[in-house]
């Protein structure tokens, strides 16, 4: 269903017009018909459903229930350049962002305004979210203003630090300020100032993200409910577990659901992502070594996998059952590889095709070093041809400047005839004149080729 913004949701069988640039984006673009059913929101979490009449109306159906939203989220963040906040602004109603406040700090890069272009980004987000709440955008700000407002507020402050989060601390409350510094970082003396301020440090992962990246991460962790902050602290945090951890990772959870749902591609694309996280777990190189062997066909992928996990866990009690599978995959791959060999051509086809493959490349160059003379010489006869033109655009300008003649005072038609060199009789004919004509000072002569 497609999505606009109008300014107030109506009453059910009322008839609106869209405004200019909604409209244009439902009847032009999208070329909505008469029938077609469209979701409005106003901005504020009002949203209903209306029905398209004609090209220029459209008529509500019914009122939409709000949709509350247990935690509040404010994003204090110092503006990237244009082409990282372009990807970060349609991000942030799809994760329930209540208002965005610029951050003027030491190490910013841009300063950022409060622009009609910014909301249509953050209008865009809405639909593509289905979010009706539009996040309110605030003037730029200092970071002790911002913690004025967040005193104000009573919000939970979290700032993105090196520092390891404490997944034990409780969030009081369900209004949350996520505050995110620039690619330089917070200076030491911002951070005093946030954890002055009771700011939290919350570290995701084990490396320093992008502004971007780690605006997004932090306002995913802090949107989920409080267990689940700690659990992703821990997670985000770490980086490394037992065995026992690594069958509840996400990563291995969504890898299982995908292979019970016959997607083996998209099961192995996850068990990868968290390979690059724990490449030395046995119980992960045994589920990648049975997809390849059951269901990709991949005796290659299996025989390694299977070989990985005999070096990491020799003394298991499956490495009986896994040397036995590792044998299987072997016996696989080779008979492939037998089956699929290829017969090597006759020496004398083989010379022959060098050969001609030689001679290919010799013309090859011959034509390419051909081309190049006859393009410069193209280039020699264009700048020739275009300086002939230019002379003669000259000449031309400068003979129809000659040509004319315009009447100062005291002139007279002998003496004009006599000062170019043309007779009397040719001057007047030229321009029409008689004995009898009166020259004006001004009038403008044709003066005859002689």
């Amino acid at each position: 269903m497609r999505s606009i913004f109008h300014t107030h949701i109506g009453v059910p069988g009322e008839l609106f017009t869209p405004e200019p640039r909604e409209a244009e984006h439902l009847f032009r673009v999208f070329r909505a018909r008469p029938g077609e059913k469209v979701l409005v929101m106003d901005g504020r979490g009002g949203r209903g459903e209306a029905e398209v009449v004609d090209k220029k109306q459209l008529r509500f159906l019914n009122l939409l229930p709000e949709i509350r939203q247990e935690i509040e989220l404010d994003l204090y963040c110092a503006i990237p350049k244009k082409a990282k906040l372009d990807s970060l602004l349609p991000q942030l109603p799809g994760l329930g962002v209540r208002s965005l406040h610029p951050l003027l700090l030491e190490h910013s890069v841009a300063t950022g305004e409060n622009s009609a272009r910014w909301e249509l980004l953050l209008r865009e987000g809405c639909k593509q979210s289905g979010n009706p709440r539009l996040p309110l955008l605030y003037p730029p700000v200092s970071l002790d203003e911002a913690l004025e407002e967040i005193r104000r507020s009573g919000a939970a402050l979290y700032y993105g630090s090196v520092t390891p989060a404490d997944p034990g601390r409780e969030v009081p409350g369900a209004l949350r300020a996520w505050f995110v510094g620039p690619e330089g970082g917070f200076t030491a003396l911002e951070e005093e100032k946030l954890l002055a301020a009771g700011g939290r440090p919350l570290k995701l992962g084990s490396w320093i993200m992008r502004l971007e990246s780690a605006a997004v991460a932090g306002l995913a962790v802090l949107s989920r409910a409080l267990p689940l902050l700690a659990a992703a602290f821990v997670l985000l945090g770490s980086g490394c577990g037992n065995e026992s951890d690594i069958t509840r990772h996400p990563l291995m959870l969504r890898a299982e659901q995908c292979r019970l749902e016959g997607e083996p591609v998209l099961a192995m694309r996850f068990y990868k992502r968290l390979l690059r996280q724990r490449p030395d777990s046995p119980k992960l190189r045994l589920k990648i070594a049975t997809l390849c062997d059951e269901v990709l066909n991949d005796p290659l992928g299996a025989l390694y996998h299977y070989n990985t996990y005999l070096s990491l866990a020799p003394d298991s009690p499956d490495a009986p059952a896994v040397e036995g599978y590792r044998l299987m995959a072997r016996a696989k791959l080779l008979r492939e590889l037998k089956r699929e060999s290829l017969p090597k051509p006759p020496a004398d086809t083989f010379d022959e095709q060098l050969k001609q493959i030689t001679s290919l490349q010799e013309e090859n160059r011959r034509l390419k070093t051909s081309l190049s003379e006859a393009q410069r010489r193209n280039d020699e006869m264009r700048r020739y041809v275009l300086s002939l033109k230019n002379y003669y655009e000259r000449n031309a300008q400068q003979k129809q400047r000659e040509d004319l003649y315009t009447v100062r005072s005291g002139d007279t038609l002998s003496g004009i005839a006599a000062m170019h060199g043309v007779s009397l009789r040719s001057l007047m004919l030229a321009n029409g004149l008689t004995g009898s004509s009166l020259l004006r000072r001004g009038q403008v002569l044709k003066i005859p080729e002689q």
